[in-house]
């Protein structure tokens, strides 16, 4: 084999394990860095746009290396580093042994490969030299090289290339607040290697944000290559507004030089600290009310309404419910027009007994409603309780729920509890016998376990205090809210007469969360170094929505970008997927775990993880080029470019058949989700 026709072939093989079989493109020098280090100069040239694009390959470093120095050195081994290399890979670089005498020069090339997903910024690049493993020169500068992210799509012929970056700054810096004085700036900068015609800048904003007084979208006119435009825009948001994350989409449409159309857009996330309020944010308080009475003797019935919101809570209603038996002197609805935020206002109402009022405990029920917040659908709601004695004066043996405990401040929709009663005779003259306590709630929402709805305690004394329980379940289908449950009593006192007594007790019940995560499944190869990928499922399957819900993922690998996904409130049967991108830092098995983060309605914070465990392929070893190019040359006769050119084409069928496969899985398992 000539000596001529071995470089050349030896050229495209490592073309070819380099770049992973793809063309190389065509480029033009843009920039020269020249500078000493004492005896040796370094000139670097890039090849190619000024500054590569997320996915640019091929882009070609030449470095000048001269000894200026009146003593020769030697090196073996040249190494081209470059600040944030994750995504970025580079190859080439000296290949033997090179001793440079006073005035000789040698030029070395480098190659870069940028990654889809390497981080958009400035970085250095440098120059190590070493010889047998032992440095001759560390850290030699060749200048800065800047990456842009990528957002164009390249055509299909016209060789013309659209790459934008959308990015976008708010006033004030902290998030837009209720009213007018709020402006979203947007800049679209064009990195391509075309003009954009015609471009034209529009916004698609949210319910609860708008466009004070102008219009959703903005002219740029034209755009030349490595030019800016910038449009503003007055932003109003809504005095109901709620405070979270509000998406607005900006899309830019234009025309390419060759007239194809341009259509690009881009999604923020821009925080609200809005005033929108809940009336569910407001309660009654601080509530007295005798434990009882005697005939028609006057009584009172105090609270306080607090308003716990950030604004003020109006169109007020406040309404104290007066069973059948008690009669109220005063009204029994209050209006306000407002209650300040932070504040609380005192109301009372005076009541007394029927003249044939029965003795027993009668349950007064107070609501608090208001029309400030649209998406309020329940009162808040209290009761208080009050015993009525006999008419005649003379005091009636009275039995009373007078403590009550169910395990916590609230009870789990689904589950089962511990109620605990605490009963007393309120009598200082009589014991009570033959007691039987009945509970039960109107709606059903809490049901007997293992047991009937009812126990007996054979006798109380006088001014004595008793405790029982019961085992409830609570619905699973229960409505979260406070649910009322009745306690009806039953009882004689010494001479045999019967009684009847009815108190009501509130259980607060929430429902539970339920987040479903679908399995987490291995890429089909995975090398040490290469940058792969997961995507997971994931279904709010409960009653409730989950707040603040938050994803990330780590474990044993590096990631090109942040892996902290943040989905917000998700409502009740939605879905979504978490997507991210890492790299294997070395072969064999790669741990890692996906981690969900939410709060549920009582505002306690919950977590669920997802580990996981890939199989991670060592690199391809490395191998003689010469040799493998003689055995080869040997084998086929000559025919080896026929033979690569039939590898590249058996390997690009394989990657489109591996594509397919994966797309039609993805589309199925979407149709299965739908259904």
């Amino acid at each position: 084999m000539n000596s001529k026709r071995r470089k050349a072939l030896l050229v495209l093989l490592a073309v070819i394990m380099a770049f992973g079989f793809q063309t190389m493109p065509l480029a033009t020098p843009f920039g020269i860095h020249n500078e000493a280090y004492g005896n040796i100069r370094v000139k670097s040239q890039l090849t190619g746009k000024i500054s590569a694009v997320q996915g640019d390959e091929n882009v070609v470093v030449t470095v000048e290396v001269e000894n200026k120095d009146s003593e020769e050195f030697t090196f073996d081994s040249a190494t081209l580093g470059l600040e944030y290399p994750n995504n970025i890979t580079v190859s080439g670089g000296s290949t033997g042994t090179v001793t440079l005498t006073k005035g000789q020069k040698v030029n070395l090339i480098f190659y870069l490969d940028i990654g889809r997903f390497a981080s958009a910024n400035s970085r250095a690049l440098n120059l190590v030299l070493r010889n047998d493993g032992i440095s001759v020169h560390e850290n030699l500068s060749l200048g800065m090289f800047r990456i842009y992210q990528k957002l164009g799509t390249p055509p299909n012929d016209s060789g013309s290339v659209a790459v934008l970056d959308i990015s976008h700054t708010i006033s004030p810096e902290g998030g837009f607040a209720s009213g007018q004085d709020n402006t979203l700036m947007i800049s679209v900068q064009n990195y391509g290697n075309t003009v954009i015609k015609n471009a034209e800048l529009s916004l698609t904003l949210p319910e609860g944000l708008s466009i004070y007084n102008a219009s959703n979208s903005a002219s740029l006119g034209s755009m030349s290559t490595d030019s800016s435009r910038e449009a503003s825009f007055p932003i109003i948001v809504d005095d109901d507004a709620v405070t979270k994350n509000y998406a607005i989409t900006a899309k830019l449409t234009g025309l390419k030089y060759s007239n194809e159309s341009v259509s690009e857009e881009k999604t923020f996330y821009i925080p609200v600290n809005g005033t929108g309020i809940s009336v569910k944010n407001a309660e009654i308080t601080n509530i007295s009310i005798p434990s009882q009475v005697t005939g028609q003797e006057e009584f009172s019935l105090n609270f306080d309404i607090h308003n716990q919101n950030s604004a003020d809570l109006k169109n007020v209603k406040v309404n104290v419910d007066i069973p059948e038996g008690l009669l109220n002197k005063t009204r029994s609805e209050f209006i306000e027009s407002a209650i300040p935020a932070g504040n609380s206002k005192s109301y009372g109402v005076t009541l007394f007994a029927a003249d044939d009022a029965e003795e027993k405990a009668y349950p007064i029920k107070i609501s608090l409603s208001s029309s400030t917040a649209k998406e309020d659908t329940a009162d808040v709601i209290q009761y208080a309780s009050v015993y009525v004695n006999g008419i005649s004066g003379a005091k009636t043996p009275q039995l009373m729920v007078d403590s009550y405990s169910y395990g916590g401040s609230f009870v789990q929709a689904g589950d089962e509890f511990v109620l605990n009663l605490g009963l007393y005779n309120t009598s200082e003259t009589r014991s009570l016998s033959n007691i039987k306590v009945t509970v039960s709630s109107e709606d059903g929402t809490f049901i007997p376990v293992d047991s009937s709805n009812a126990f007996y305690i054979d006798k109380l004394g006088k001014k004595e205090h008793a405790e029982q329980s019961l085992r409830l379940s609570t619905k699973p289908g229960a409505e979260q809210k406070t649910t009322s449950l009745n306690v009806e009593m039953a009882y004689e006192d010494g001479s045999g007469n019967p009684f009847t007594s009815k108190d009501v007790i509130s259980i607060p019940v929430m429902q539970e969360t339920r987040l479903e995560v679908d399995d987490v499944i291995a890429p089909p190869e995975l090398y040490a170094g290469m940058q792969s990928g997961v995507s997971v499922q994931f279904y709010n399957m409960g009653k409730t929505v989950l707040n603040n819900l938050r994803v990330t993922a780590e474990g044993d690998f590096d990631t090109p970008e942040s892996t902290s996904y943040f989905v917000g409130n998700m409502e009740s049967g939605k879905s979504d997927s978490y997507d991210f991108s890492f790299i294997p830092r070395n072969g064999g098995t790669m741990e890692g775990k996906i981690i969900f983060t939410y709060e549920d309605a009582s505002g306690e914070e919950q977590m669920i993880e997802r580990p996981f465990d890939f199989e991670v392929m060592e690199e391809m070893p490395a191998f003689d080029d010469e040799m493998l190019l003689e055995d080869m040359e040997e084998g086929t006769g000559g025919k080896l470019p026929w033979i690569i050119g039939g590898i590249v084409v058996c390997l690009a069928a394989i990657g489109i058949f591996i594509w397919r496969k994966i797309r039609k899985k993805k589309i199925n398992r979407e149709m299965e989700i739908d259904e």
